[in-house]
């Protein structure tokens, strides 16, 4: 079952949108659709259940960036695509990095294409939203949306570090996971998980600055180093992932 948000003032641009998306539903996923009309209803509902969020960026009282917003500092992982009849990037879209930006008056052919790979991509993150490890000795689940980054072990296994808000909960301890990088990018995919350096993978989703000179990025508040010789193919990597989505 996939859950699939769509917040727009508009009633008919909602029906339409749900019209478009069921048709390009070729794979014939199981789809709950929630309908909101503006952005605090939006954020009053649980957003940590919804694989997509399609959200109208010109709306009154909270606009749309206003939500994206907040929706970045609740730190929603699903995938967020800005809908708008003009494309105007701000400084906050930017900063949120949006999965995509889809522009309403695009013909309908092209919509579809949009939304063809928007739902190729909410299957690749169902396919590994979770990945086993242990802490303190205890067998357990972690939510792949939630590794920062992940850095090398013993024997073979690496760490997992998890964002602001749920790291706090495994302070005691590491959490170990039973692979080595090569085999961690067979589970989690090249998508959102990039090589910086020898000694760490890292989640582009949370990399917030980066400093070309200094070689480093900040990931969800922790500076971490680019390696030289990994540079150039990290840094175009994270453009194509930053660039690449509108």
């Amino acid at each position: 079952m996939y859950k699939i948000a769509i917040c727009d003032d508009d009633a008919n641009y909602i029906s339409e949108l749900k019209e478009m998306l069921l048709e390009c539903n070729d794979k014939k996923r199981e789809i709950d659709f929630w309908e909101f009309t503006s952005g605090r209803e939006l954020l009053n509902s649980n957003i940590d259940e919804m694989d997509v969020i399609f959200l109208d960026i010109q709306m009154e009282e909270m606009d749309g960036n206003m939500v994206s917003v907040e929706l970045n500092e609740r730190g929603y992982q699903g995938l967020l695509v800005q809908c708008s009849g003009i494309f105007m990037p701000t400084p906050e879209t930017i900063k949120i990095s949006p999965y995509r930006y889809l522009l309403k008056q695009s013909a309908k052919d092209e919509i579809i294409k949009e939304l063809k790979e928007i739902l190729d991509e909410m299957d690749k993150r169902k396919k590994c939203s979770e990945i086993e490890g242990s802490y303190l000795r205890q067998k357990m689940v972690f939510q792949v949306a939630d590794i920062v980054y992940i850095t090398h072990h013993t024997n073979g296994s690496s760490v997992l570090h998890l964002r602001q808000g749920k790291k706090e909960k495994y302070s005691q301890g590491n959490i170990i996971v039973p692979y080595n990088f090569t085999e961690l990018f067979k589970i989690l995919g090249t998508t959102d998980f990039a090589l910086p350096h020898n000694s760490y993978i890292v989640n582009m989703r949370y990399i917030s600055s980066f400093d070309l000179k200094k070689e480093f990025i900040i990931a969800d508040g922790k500076s971490l180093f680019v390696s030289r010789g990994m540079k150039e193919e990290f840094f175009k990597k994270l453009m194509n992932y930053t660039t690449g989505k509108y």
